[in-house]
């Protein structure tokens, strides 16, 4: 947070990628992260409450090492993780074999996805809330 208890872009970005690490390190087995570089760039805030000019920062992650058998063990290791930090899982696919959830942290309010992609890949992402760029500091 900065001096007047705003979160700041900076602190958003870590609280990201921490969110994203911590969620991968309790998982078994151990998968591999592996960046997707398209994450790291900051989009628009999409919350009309807000300024036009606010950002959001995520960070989203391959979990390579991770075999399409183990997607299911794996989303209820996420959800149960989740859960243990006192965040809320919003939304669990219905489909069968379908490893997609997704969370809110409580109480800063950023959002967590567990996401299946063609290909039979899954990857872990977290976004922050409607934040100023460091620019506008």
């Amino acid at each position: 947070m900065s001096d007047d208890g705003e979160l700041t872009q900076s602190r958003a970005t870590e609280r990201v990628e921490r969110l994203v690490r911590d969620t991968a390190a309790a998982l078994t087995p151990q998968p591999q992260l592996e960046l997707i570089p398209v994450s790291v760039t900051p989009t628009a805030c999409l919350d009309k409450s807000e300024s036009l000019q606010k950002i959001v920062v995520g960070r989203s992650y391959w979990l390579r090492g991770v075999g399409r058998a183990q997607h299911m063990v794996v989303s209820r290791q996420v959800a149960e993780h989740w859960k243990e930090q006192g965040f809320q899982v919003i939304a669990k696919n219905g489909q069968p074999d379908n490893p997609d959830l997704s969370g809110v942290t409580e109480p800063d309010k950023f959002i967590l996805a567990l996401t299946w992609a063609s290909g039979d890949h899954i990857y872990l992402a977290a976004t922050s809330p409607c934040v100023w760029p460091e620019a506008h500091r």
